[in-house]
């Protein structure tokens, strides 16, 4: 053994053996003792070493074993949602085709559905200036009587009573013929609003025309002392594109040189100095002198 090698070196150093003292036994048996402890200790400290590499390696074997499954658990989880992100891409990817093919048959239905609106549309715009013109044509012996006052006409048959009126105010040699005659189809406004138009048509055309020249020649109408005016009896849609030239016939009215009349069915005569211009005609002559005179 190693502690007996050692112990052989020694007596090669010392030299030949010589009787011990009994102290030299002595000390002889404590070095070995010691030396015994010292092995017993390092046999425990291997078996320690042992032990604990063994226990280390057991819980490494576990949290190996541990990881294992977690990650071998993920993968399942992963691979699953990735096989179900799969197909809702595949799911996605078929729907968007048949999106594309959609919008392309929507495309093409939008284009034809375009061409016939405007089609349908010229049609329309055709068809309503030939309503408005055979409204208009059907109105060509209408006329409106406006700012006669409610009430007026009581006792008198409405026909009569008109046919006196406009006999009284134009001072026309006959009675004309007046084939009907009523207030505008409207509630009964109250005493302090502005009364509804009179609405006549007369039974000769000629009538119409006697009526509106007197009317535009005399421009103050008055009838039992009320002021009134006469107007062809437009449709809405007529009376309102002739509305528009309003601001133009209030800065020509009264204009010396100028005269001025609104064709059918809304277009604005302007005539001065052989001119014929409309609402920037009287804008550039006379609009500047009406603002300053206001």
């Amino acid at each position: 053994s190693k502690q007996q090698t050692l112990r052989g070196k020694k007596q090669c150093e010392v030299g030949p053996t010589s009787p011990s003292s009994p102290d030299e036994v002595s000390q002889r048996s404590t070095d070995v003792t010691i030396l015994e402890a010292i092995n017993s200790l390092r046999s425990d400290l291997r078996a320690t070493k042992v032990e604990i590499c063994q226990t280390i390696d057991n819980r490494i074997e576990e949290m190996a074993s541990t990881l294992r499954g977690e990650i071998s658990a993920l993968k399942s989880e992963t691979q699953a949602a990735i096989q179900a992100l799969q197909t809702m891409t595949a799911q996605h990817g078929s729907t968007l085709a048949d999106l594309e093919q959609s919008v392309t048959h929507s495309s093409d239905a939008i284009s034809k559905l375009q061409s016939e609106v405007k089609r349908l549309s010229s049609e329309v715009n055709t068809l309503t200036d030939k309503c408005m013109d055979l409204e208009g044509r059907s109105r060509r012996q209408n006329m409106r009587i406006v700012r006669l006052k409610e009430g007026t006409e009581r006792g008198k048959e409405m026909n009569t009573f008109v046919s006196e009126l406009l006999k009284e105010v134009l001072s026309m040699d006959e009675y004309p013929l007046v084939d009907r005659a009523h207030r505008a189809l409207r509630m009964r406004p109250n005493d302090t609003d502005p009364p509804r138009s009179l609405i006549v048509r007369l039974h000769y055309f000629r009538d119409v025309t006697t009526i509106l020249r007197k009317a535009a020649d005399r421009r103050d109408l008055v009838y039992n002392g009320q002021k009134i005016r006469i107007f062809l009896d437009f449709t809405p849609e007529v009376a309102k594109r002739r509305a528009a030239f309003n601001r133009a016939r209030e800065l020509l009215c009264d204009k010396p040189g100028v005269r001025y009349g609104t064709l059918f069915p809304a277009k604005l005569r302007v005539i001065f100095n052989g001119t014929e211009k409309a609402e920037e005609f009287a804008e550039l002559h006379f609009g500047t002198g009406r603002k300053d005179a206001e």
